[in-house]
């Protein structure tokens, strides 16, 4: 029985030995365990990784440290930095005047819901001519300034939507309204501009790529009105554009008629002075052979007056004869001619 007794003694005190071993051996695994993991954890924590497209802003104990541009694998301090990562090359897009309520698809067209509170704004407002317009714009920018993107504006897209705002408004007054209908792109590049320079004062931190005006809209009134004066505008146009031609068609008609007269009445003045120099020049011809041969001058004179008569005149009646009865010749007969002729030679 005492035998027996001590074997189970042992028994039991080697069993005792064997669990305080382990119980040794455990909690040895388990703080290597953690220890591992702590390790693990802080390693993991210590790094960050930004791909070419990023920016990081490193906080340390809330407080900007450094802006880390450079891709790659980097080391910050384990809990005491801070990483806040940013796209610098993302485009970001506000709509203003109106939101997208469902973007489309292949199948289906988007569709929108206008933001009128903010869509109308006044036109030509300088002049005795303003108008309300409805505008719709897209505005698209990227991160330029990481550290004053995150942190010097709370709201940034509400900042650009209201310095937009000061700037649209300021902007269409000095504009008409033909000028904020068709001349978009011009008025795009005055805002962009404008906004950037209020935004950097703000150090919002970002930079405007495009102002688009999507469209532009005119109350159902203006609208009217409007068309009423392009219609105008238009037979305006239509009449000056008819005058122009018909002024491009007669002016050159009558430039060539004057010229055409010109001409004639230059030829006819030569003819004139041609003939009256020959009449001259025969004139005194005649007035030297009449000095010399006064007879045979007015015998010339006188057989080419008669000759003039006969040959305008069929009939003669002669009543130089001491007679109640006349004598009618026939002028087709030359004989008349000659005999007259010959009576006024004898």
């Amino acid at each position: 029985m005492n035998n027996e007794f001590n074997s189970n003694n042992d028994n039991e005190k080697v069993i005792d030995i064997n669990l305080n071993k382990f119980k040794k051996n455990a909690k040895k695994s388990i703080s290597a365990i953690v220890l591992i993991v702590v390790l693990a954890l802080f390693g993991l924590n210590s790094f960050y990784v930004l791909d070419s497209r990023e920016n990081a802003v490193v906080l340390r104990f809330g407080q900007i440290n450094h802006v880390e541009t450079e891709a790659g694998l980097h080391f910050k301090i384990p809990v005491a930095d801070t990483v806040r990562k940013v796209s610098t090359e993302k485009v970001y897009e506000m709509e203003y005047g109106f939101r997208t309520a469902l973007s489309g698809t292949k199948n289906t067209n988007p569709e929108y819901t206008d933001a009128k509170d903010e869509a109308q704004v006044i036109v030509d407002g300088s002049n005795n001519n303003a108008s309300l317009a409805i505008l719709n714009l897209i505005i698209q920018y990227k991160i330029k300034d990481p550290s004053d993107y995150l942190f010097k504006v709370d709201d940034v897209e509400g900042t650009l939507r209201l310095a937009l705002e000061d700037v649209i408004r300021n902007t269409y007054q000095s504009f008409s309204l033909d000028d904020a209908r068709t001349n978009k792109e011009v008025i795009d590049s005055v805002i962009s501009p404008e906004l950037q320079q209020k935004l950097d004062n703000y150090e919002a931190g970002i930079n405007i790529t495009t102002v688009k005006t999507q469209n532009v809209e005119l109350l159902p009134a203006v609208e009217e009105a409007y068309r009423q004066k392009e219609n105008a505008t238009q037979y305006m146009k239509g009449k000056l554009e008819e005058a122009e031609k018909y002024n491009n068609t007669i002016i050159p008609q009558a430039q060539a008629e004057a010229q055409k007269l010109e001409e004639e009445a230059f030829g006819y003045k030569a003819e004139v002075l041609a003939n009256a120099k020959a009449a001259v020049a025969q004139y005194e011809a005649l007035y030297t052979e009449y000095l010399a041969n006064p007879n045979i001058v007015k015998e010339k004179y006188y057989i080419d007056a008669m000759r003039q008569f006969i040959t305008n005149n069929n009939i003669v009646v002669d009543i130089t004869k001491d007679s109640d009865i006349y004598k009618f010749y026939n002028l087709d007969n030359d004989n008349f001619i000659k005999q007259q002729i010959s009576s006024r030679t004898n």
